[in-house]
């Protein structure tokens, strides 16, 4: 269930005095702290790393802590923004948003650093779904709904792109503990222009309330966490007990995931939206999805190491090499959603983001015995933003349009998890890549880290990425698999 239009019009004539303006303000702000959450630490891992002399796994888990528990847990934020409604909601998640991100600014240990940013992502998951649904509430099914996508998907995109500048600039300047600070400091900024968004005491008593579907969530979560361990133990292939692991945690993901499609088919109100799943069009949508965040995370996460051990960079300097992806990201995007239109299915533009997204990959790891020069990694950046812009805008507008009148919040749930859960896996698949090309991430301490693993190995790995990243574009969104 979301805040749907019967909701809204209580919020306003219980508060006339209310500016709208600042409500479309408050969840544009909304999502950018999620947004920045991952994009402006990107910048920061590698210091991070070195800083706490973090081994390969944990920084693994550090990378993706946000979206592993951020992913599923925005499952249950529709039943929360029903019952107590989207303001509430969005106020609670911020409050803690902002209390994890100040505990991993003062965090001394990589325990201490990896728990607050799993409570930062459970303060996070109420910011990208409860944003679009008020978003699309203010505007309501007409003719201005795309703008309001195309907003919502600009913002992303550019904090996407731009997050890592000002993770960089911060890292630099005032130390990684800097960009947790500012993220603590935007969240209580945007508290404040979120009172001024819709969203009443909850649904009208006509409304039926649903129940929230634990089990889906706990589902969804445990095969998250499987198939991360599952990636992460190809790293360590000279572990006696890592083809045993694999094996066990790779049939655990495979019935956890069955166990989970399972009951959203026999469960239509279960955690994830069943009506997109059944549409064989917004189906494709969903899972272009994870393959394309899956496939940005990784290759963000090998070029900034690449960048700041191999090349010798500045984190801020790392930034502004990839700054190129920042333009082409929200260009696209906005594209993608004109394009898309009403009669479109979206297959083509999310096979070219995918497309793109392969080709910075290959264009990346096309060095041979030396790195690539830096102006070819700012190329590679700049076609992996644009192909983020394409599909990610391509796959949201077609889900848009496909969601329920009353499922918005559960449409854009249900969205944005495949997309975090994709993120989430992003750099455990770039540290099995690197070991299944033969050049295995290595410890990253105070002193000695390369790159997770040779710059030869990065390249190599980039380039195995990106083929396969070309192969589930054609897969995905061939005919074949968009038949209903």
């Amino acid at each position: 269930m979301s805040p749907g239009p019967p909701d809204d019009s209580r919020a306003r004539t219980a508060t006339p005095g209310r500016v709208p303006c600042l409500a479309p303000f408050a969840c544009h702000a909304a999502l950018l702290c999620g947004a920045l959450a991952i994009a402006s630490v990107t910048a920061a891992v590698p210091t991070v790393a070195a800083d706490l002399e973090m081994k390969p796994v944990q920084t693994q888990w550090f990378a993706a802590a946000y979206q592993l528990t951020c992913g599923p847990l925005q499952l249950g934020v529709s039943h929360f923004a029903d019952r107590y409604g989207a303001r509430r909601i969005l106020l609670v998640a911020l409050v803690t948003f902002a209390a994890a991100s100040l505990l991993a600014t003062a965090a001394t240990t990589t325990a201490v650093l990896i728990a607050a940013r799993l409570v930062q992502g459970v303060g996070g998951a109420a910011l990208s779904p409860v944003s679009l649904a008020l978003l699309l509430t203010l505007r309501g099914r007409t003719e201005n709904e795309p703008h309001a996508v195309a907003g919502w998907v600009s913002t992303a995109a550019a904090a996407a792109c731009l997050g890592p500048v000002l993770g960089g600039l911060l890292t630099s300047l005032l130390g990684w503990r800097a960009a947790f600070g500012a993220l603590a400091l935007l969240a209580t900024a945007s508290a404040g222009c979120a009172l001024h968004a819709p969203g009443g005491p909850g649904t009208s008593p006509t409304s039926p309330r649903q129940a929230m579907d634990v089990v889906g969530i706990a589902l969804c979560t445990g095969a998250a966490v499987a198939a991360l361990i599952t990636l992460i133990t190809l790293t360590a292939p000279t572990v006696t007990a890592s083809a045993p692991v694999q094996a066990s945690t790779g049939l655990l993901t495979a019935t956890l995931t069955g166990l989970l499609v399972l009951r959203t088919r026999r469960h239509p109100q279960g955690a994830l939206d069943a009506g997109l799943l059944r549409q064989a069009v917004t189906r494709r949508a969903l899972l272009v999805l994870p393959a394309l965040f899956g496939a940005n995370s990784a290759f963000t996460f090998l070029t900034y190491f690449t960048l700041t051990r191999a090349y010798g960079l500045s984190p801020l300097s790392a930034a502004l090499v990839a700054l190129p992806a920042a333009a082409p990201a929200v260009l696209t995007a906005r594209l993608a959603v004109k394009r898309t239109g009403e009669h479109r299915d979206g297959a083509p533009l999310m096979r070219t983001g995918l497309m793109c997204v392969a080709a910075g990959m290959l264009i990346s790891g096309s060095g041979q015995r030396h790195p690539a020069p830096l102006w070819l990694i700012s190329g590679a950046c700049a076609f992996v933003g644009s192909g983020l812009g394409l599909a990610n805008g391509a796959a949201m507008t077609v889900i848009s349009r496909g969601r329920t009148p009353h499922g918005t919040a559960r449409g854009a749930a249900t969205a944005t998890t495949f997309a975090m859960l994709g993120g989430a896996t992003g750099p455990a698949a770039a540290g099995a890549a690197l070991a299944l090309v033969g050049h295995p991430p290595r410890t990253c301490g105070a002193s000695t880290c390369d790159a997770l693993g040779t710059p030869q190995g990065t390249q190599l790995a980039l380039a195995f990425l990106g083929l396969l990243t070309a192969a589930m574009a054609f897969a995905l969104t061939s005919r074949r698999h968009g038949r209903t």
